[in-house]
């Protein structure tokens, strides 16, 4: 569908919401709390990783992988590391433009038990063996060490036959960057040791929930851990797995690493990407009733972002690099900053225009009119719905071998024509739907500690009008929904969720819904019947129960050494 049938901004701002607070404005939030160094927490019991809510399972659970562990490799684990999931809020396919986000980490994880083997150890055979608790479906790797001495190793992508992408080549990627990062620090890294590895992953692969991505922090954690000394810093340990995500041809923007590794428990995060990765942990305010998130798992599965990216995720990427460009050489704002040596951004453009306009941020007029002028430029300069690789590159003044080469062999592409009005219209449009949104919650934390029933209805609506119309955006403008997430969401609003949009990648997994606590059973009874029970009547109980289910952020990634007698 054409964006011009879009309204140019669908959702209300935060200043004409009725809301009891005074207007909010953009500036960092005021928190009841320091804000989390930018460590890597090593923690020594299971209370400072999960909720109340969740230690009775995550106990049995933890004292079944010690044993498995002790089980495979008769040895006991020296370490675990864990790195949750993450559900988006709203923000859907704007990371990689540089636009902030608004995440939250899940308690759903990934744990990666490992026993680091000292030299002269009997068992020290200079080997690294991978399991994985569902060995069934992960079968078993092992690698040599000395395969490793050289950080920049290309990892393999299918160790059997087969389209679909080997689970350890997520290992090996962590690896990867771990190895990249510690050589950077060569006066405190040591040898890459003989490592025994147990995986065991709570988060549904290939749902959106950035299954792979938390794999692959907690790998990288592990072997930080295993290779060098002292603490982690978690910034950096962000930049890293997006890098080492990259080493499998996916353009991550660092949202679902950012989300897993600054997790803060009853927080969402405010994740922005200039001038580096950041996370401020915003409170989910106390409402009348609470406020709460339902996730809804679509199971449609599509295969991961390395398989589908040339056609799905990694188009949209490219599209989003180009209409930054073209706008930029258009509009004559100068060179915009090149995010990981691959392009511009849109927010380098919209940055660009506010700086040469001379407009103020921050603010209600400012930040509207900067939004208003930049869809008004991306509509006069994309006047068809597609374009052809050779009308692009004619409109940036290059040959179509220039374009191809610059933009389109880092990372795989397969693509007809290109949609860059849509998918630029998404993007800005959904980055004012961010600021609104975590404009509201800070506004209402800064000023009110809860608020009442009335003024929590209204708050309510309007949160949930932003997700309905991210949702809608997502759907229409940026192509990454598809039929079953689409009727998620309209049975969720229909049985009284207040707002609900699909979650990740897209093209399948999950929708997260806003509801009221008082809500909740019955939206979950509502989606249970006219969803899952039409069209997946044969899912068992358990099955049923892990589809849809209620959520609240939790913390993030940390290094565990918590003894077995402790658990």
């Amino acid at each position: 569908m054409a964006s011009a049938s879009m309204p140019v901004l669908a959702a209300p701002s935060p200043w004409s919401t009725p809301h009891p607070s005074p207007p909010p404005t953009f500036t960092t939030p005021l928190l009841p709390f320091p804000p989390p160094e930018d460590v890597v927490p090593c923690v020594t019991r299971l209370t400072d990783i999960y909720s109340p809510e969740d230690i009775t399972h995550q106990t049995a659970r933890w004292n079944a992988l010690y044993a498995r562990f002790r089980a495979l490799y008769d040895r006991p684990v020296t370490f675990v590391t864990r790195a949750p999931g993450r559900v988006n809020i709203i923000g859907e396919h704007i990371d990689y433009s540089w636009f902030p986000v608004l995440p939250m980490a899940l308690s759903q994880d990934v744990l990666v038990a490992v026993s680091v083997v000292l030299p002269n150890d009997p068992v020290d055979d200079s080997r690294i063996i991978l399991s994985n608790v569902q060995s069934t479906k992960y079968p078993t790797r092992v690698f040599n060490t000395q395969d490793f001495c050289d950080p920049y190793f290309d990892v393999p992508r299918n160790l059997d036959s087969g389209s679909e992408m080997d689970w350890s080549s997520y290992v090996l990627a962590g690896l990867k960057g771990a190895l990249t990062f510690a050589k950077l620090l060569a006066s405190h890294s040591k040898p890459l040791p003989t490592i025994r590895i147990l995986v065991d992953g709570e988060i549904p692969p290939c749902a959106g929930l950035s299954a792979s991505s938390a794999l692959v922090c907690s790998v990288l954690l592990a072997i930080l851990a295993a290779t060098t000394s002292g603490s982690i810093e978690k910034s950096l340990l962000v930049n890293s797995a997006v890098i080492s995500e990259r080493a499998l041809g996916v353009n991550s923007g660092g949202m679902d690493q950012a989300a897993s590794v600054f997790g803060v428990r009853g927080h969402t995060l405010l994740v922005d990407f200039r001038p580096l990765v950041s996370a401020k942990p915003v409170r989910v305010l106390d409402t009348v009733p609470p406020l709460c998130f339902i996730l809804a798992n679509s199971l449609v599965v599509t295969p991961s972002r390395a398989i589908t990216g040339p056609d799905r995720y990694n188009v949209r990427v490219v599209e989003a690099v180009l209409a930054a460009e073209v706008l930029a050489r258009k509009y004559g704002v100068g060179r915009l900053e090149i995010r990981d040596g691959f392009g511009g951004t849109l927010r380098g453009f919209y940055d660009k225009v506010c700086e040469k306009e001379g407009w103020v941020m921050g603010d209600q007029a400012g930040e509207e009119r900067a939004v208003q002028e930049v869809l008004r430029r991306i509509r006069e300069t994309f006047t068809k719905d597609r374009y052809t690789l050779e009308e692009v590159a004619e409109m940036l003044g290059q040959t179509k071998e220039h374009t191809i080469k610059k933009y389109m062999t880092r990372f795989p592409i397969r693509a007809h024509y290109l949609k860059l009005r849509d998918r630029s219209v998404h993007v800005i449009e959904e980055s004012f739907r961010v600021k609104c949104f975590s404009a509201l919650l800070s506004s209402s934390t800064n000023h009110l500690p809860n608020l009442g029933p009335v003024e929590s209805e209204r708050y309510f609506q309007a949160l949930g009008d932003l997700m309905n119309a991210s949702h809608q955006s997502c759907t229409q403008l940026f192509e990454c929904s598809c039929p079953e997430v689409d009727e998620l969401t309209a049975i969720a609003r229909r049985y009284g969720a207040s707002g609900s949009r699909i979650t990740g990648t897209g093209w399948g997994g999950f929708t997260i819904s806003i509801v009221r606590a008082d809500m909740v059973q019955n939206v979950i009874s509502g989606l249970k019947s006219d969803y899952y029970g039409r069209r997946f009547p044969g899912l068992k109980t358990e099955q049923l129960e892990r589809a849809v289910i209620a959520i609240g952020p939790a913390n993030g990634t940390v290094l565990a050494k918590i003894d077995a007698a402790d658990l």
